[in-house]
């Protein structure tokens, strides 16, 4: 019949679109294929520091930083008579090498940190006496604001001051006690003599590095003045019964504070000759330091005391 042909076609298109109907959903119940297999996406790699000063950087810039990295070089030094050097010198020494320290650990400085104890050179105007008492006080008060910033991983470095652990050491002692986070504290002179080098020519290279050699005087008069020689403290050195200041085993002053620093002028040509020779020093006892490996060391200590030892012994920490 004529009508039969129309009636199959409808018959023929009524059933594709029931078997595609009905093939729509499984399609859609297929599980995806599996993922390629292959490493994770490396993490996104830090933008470079516009400078390694705290001080220096804006506010968006710390922010930023402290997203990838939460170190601190905190050099602390003291203003002292210091033969022909400026009385900065020692401050000026720490700061150099703290900073050639954050270029290695991918850290910041954070300076300004002259005026804490001067040992014994406090005879001289151009000597600014803070007890240890009194800087410690100080520094532990921006130790704790550094770690509230985020700043986990704090490092402090002297240089050329043998006072100075009267200072520091308790610093991160009792910094610990109180806060639980472990931080560290660098006598930079300890590295320097494992490279021989000489701490003169040393302080010459830290200004070098920070760039204010020219703030060291040549051809300087008058010459520094002598003046008596302390006999008895003389004798109680020989006999290794006083390591001085940084022992506190027996009170003494000097005039002026020689070790190390020239008491006789210089011209321009042995500055810069001084400069250059205690630069390479500086470098050789960062280098030989490792600081990366020192940052992931105090990491690890980190870890493992926040982790077990003050869960475990918290009751019998201070």
């Amino acid at each position: 019949m004529e009508w039969s042909r129309p009636l199959t076609l409808c018959f023929l298109v009524g059933a594709l679109l029931f078997v595609s109907a009905g093939a729509a959903p499984a399609q859609l119940l297929q599980a995806p294929p599996p993922p390629t297999p292959g490493l994770a996406p490396a993490p996104a790699a830090p933008p470079p520091l516009r400078t390694r000063y705290f001080t220096s950087l804006t506010n968006l810039e710390v922010e930023t930083y402290l997203q990838y990295n939460d170190v601190i070089v905190v050099p602390i030094g003291n203003i002292q008579a210091h033969g022909t050097l400026p009385v900065d010198c020692e401050y000026v020494t720490a700061e150099a090498i703290a900073l050639r320290m954050a270029e290695g650990a991918n850290g910041l400085v954070f300076p300004y940190l002259q005026f804490t104890y001067p040992g014994d050179g406090i005879i001289g105007r151009g000597t600014v006496r803070v007890s240890q008492a009194e800087g410690l006080a100080y520094l532990k008060l921006l130790a704790r604001s550094l770690l509230r910033q985020g700043f986990k991983r704090q490092i402090y470095v002297t240089a050329g001051n043998s006072a100075a652990p009267q200072t520091v050491s308790p610093l991160v002692l009792e910094f610990f006690y109180e806060s639980k986070t472990p931080v560290l504290y660098i006598e930079a002179d300890v590295l320097l003599r494992q490279v021989n080098a000489d701490l003169t020519k040393v302080m010459f290279g830290a200004y070098s590095i920070v760039n204010r050699l020219n703030d060291i005087p040549v051809n300087f008069t008058p010459d520094v003045p002598k003046h008596d020689i302390d006999q008895g403290l003389a004798k109680l050195r020989v006999l290794s019964s006083s390591g001085g200041a940084r022992d506190g085993i027996v009170g003494f002053l000097m005039f002026e504070d020689d070790a190390g620093a020239p008491l006789k002028a210089v011209t321009a040509e042995q500055r810069a000759a001084w400069a250059k020779e205690g630069t390479a020093m500086i470098d050789a006892a960062v280098k030989r330091a490792d600081m990366k490996k020192i940052v992931e060391s105090l990491l690890d200590h980190q870890r493992f005391t926040r982790e077990y030892l003050v869960p475990k012994f918290d009751h019998l920490l201070p």
